[in-house]
């Protein structure tokens, strides 16, 4: 009888201490591992979803890293220990691995330790049940390079007809243009974009191409990372609806087609406005800029005298041309006014011997 006893009271005492964490936990994916091998001086991130199948109360993880040989390459974006908020049956982590670029070729294994615990007894002498979960590490480091991407999605924002002065040439060019964002999934392990960009602009009735570009400077999105990237393009389009035909390369491939409606706003039409930031103001200063070298230097030299002399040789046929239509003009005005002054000298001696007979 009291052994049944002793039984039953041990086993209500741990189903009072465990009772705050009793609900499943799980983590997704179970494991970082990079679908290629990386390269040394290369940056893997794995996101891990860490779930609970309660959250009715504050909770605390900590990570363990259990990989001799590679756990300085490995850090937590959180930390080694970071809070399970009440009512958040999903936390992220990142599990980050910095490969140094001295690193050896070959395939490097480990784990983490996942432990999770009632928040209120991680700093308490009280004795609580955990619960864990185990992240397998596998990761190999190579030399070879493995170059591949996918396009997740591609857009064309809305733009605006700019003010004066910035819809000016000098400065249109680099400010005044149609942009073509995509989010690019790089599934090598090397940076990489597309090699190029095309755009082809139709006009809404699809009918007429209007303006035909092509960006080859796209900046590059770090392995297996997925980021936004942009192509632009300079336009001359005024305000209205066109057709973006999009084509996308890798290398001298296309590897994905879109075809977008997009809008030019009228000057001042955009809702929350253009913001070109300070490059515009940064162009208008180096502009001035260039101007007041190539005068200093011009006043410097003591050219202005040969300078002069050669825009009277260059500029002589015109001024030539010029001089003997202004003389053309003058003959040609003397001769109107000769002739119209002897027509009417003409018909006053007409009237004046009409007169004279009545």
């Amino acid at each position: 009888m009291l052994k049944k006893l002793v039984i039953i009271l041990l086993l209500a005492s741990i189903f009072v201490w465990t009772s705050p964490v009793h609900a499943g936990f799980g983590i997704s994916p179970p494991y970082v591992k990079p679908d290629k091998a990386i390269m040394a001086g290369s940056r893997y991130e794995q996101q891990i979803t860490l779930l609970r199948s309660s959250a009715d109360a504050d909770m605390v993880a900590e990570v363990k890293v259990n990989a001799p040989e590679i756990s300085d390459w490995i850090s937590i974006d959180k930390g080694l220990e970071f809070d399970l908020p009440k009512d958040a049956q999903s936390v992220n982590m990142v599990v980050v691995v910095d490969v140094p670029t001295d690193a050896e070729i070959g395939n490097y294994k480990g784990y983490l330790n996942v432990r999770i615990a009632p928040k209120e007894d991680s700093n308490s002498g009280g004795v609580a049940i955990a619960l864990g979960a185990r992240v397998d590490i596998d990761i190999t480091i190579t030399n070879e390079t493995f170059v591949d991407f996918i396009v997740r999605r591609v857009d064309i924002p809305t733009i605006e007809v700019l003010k004066a002065p910035w819809k000016w040439p000098m400065f249109s060019w680099f400010f005044y243009r149609v942009k073509v964002d995509m989010l690019i999934e790089n599934t090598g392990n090397t940076r990489i974009a597309p090699s190029k960009v095309k755009i082809d602009i139709y006009d809404i009735a699809k009918k007429n191409l209007l303006e035909s570009h092509i960006d080859k400077r796209i900046d590059k999105i770090e392995p297996f990372v997925t980021g936004d990237v942009s192509a632009t393009f300079p336009t001359k389009l005024g305000p209205g609806e066109y057709w973006g035909k999009i084509s996308i390369y890798k290398d001298n491939d296309i590897i994905q087609k879109n075809e977008i409606i997009f809008k030019i706003n009228p000057e001042g039409k955009t809702p929350e406005g253009v913001n070109l930031g300070k490059w515009p103001y940064i162009l208008f200063s180096a502009y001035v800029l260039l101007i007041l070298i190539f005068l200093y230097i011009l006043i410097r030299v003591k050219i202005w005298k040969q300078l002069y002399l050669i825009f009277l040789i260059l500029t002589w046929p015109i001024r030539f041309i010029f001089k003997k239509l202004i003389q053309l003009k003058n003959v040609l005005q003397k001769k109107f006014w000769s002739y119209m002054h002897k027509k009417a000298a003409k018909y006053s001696n007409e009237d004046i011997e009409e007169k004279e007979k009545e």
